[in-house]
């Protein structure tokens, strides 16, 4: 499961892009959103809805009020939500931001010591001879991950 603060600022963008495809029922994204991601991201009624009234208050989605058939025959009002072109620039510019940070991150983990490793077990690991108190002392990217074993043990 994903946490939360990695979550909540994705699950606009996401439910953006499910939208593109179709009109779809706020239960439909929470279902979608769960089995797209095989389990992983999961959201509640009380965390989507609000951010679909946000949303349509930015004019990204509209929502048309609609009277459904149940199972066993009664009637249940839903709302059918419709991605607007505004959701459609929203969209774009979030995937934009989303590629930036994401590769921002995974610059900062490949110019890092390994999870698992001190900055000292590296450099022991390392043919590179650098001299204490260098300004090459702690450049990290002289130590490409590729090279570095992984942590034995456990």
């Amino acid at each position: 499961m994903v946490s939360s603060a990695f979550k909540k600022g994705s699950i606009e963008m996401l439910t953006l892009l499910m939208l593109q495809e179709g009109d779809i029922y706020g239960y439909q994204l929470i279902q979608m959103l769960s089995d797209r991601s095989g389990g992983r991201l999961t959201v509640q009624e009380g965390s989507l809805y609000p951010l679909l009234y946000r949303m349509q208050d930015c004019g990204y989605i509209s929502g048309r009020d609609i009277t459904v058939q149940t199972r066993n025959g009664r009637k249940r009002n839903r709302v059918l939500y419709h991605l607007e072109p505004g959701g459609r620039i929203r969209l774009t510019e979030l995937k934009a931001e989303f590629d930036q940070v994401q590769e921002g991150i995974q610059s900062v983990f490949r110019n890092s010591v390994p999870i698992g490793y001190e900055r000292e077990e590296v450099y022991a690991q390392s043919s590179v001879e650098i001299p204490a108190g260098s300004e090459k002392e702690s450049t990290l990217s002289l130590f490409p991950q590729s090279r570095i074993p992984e942590p034995t043990g456990g």
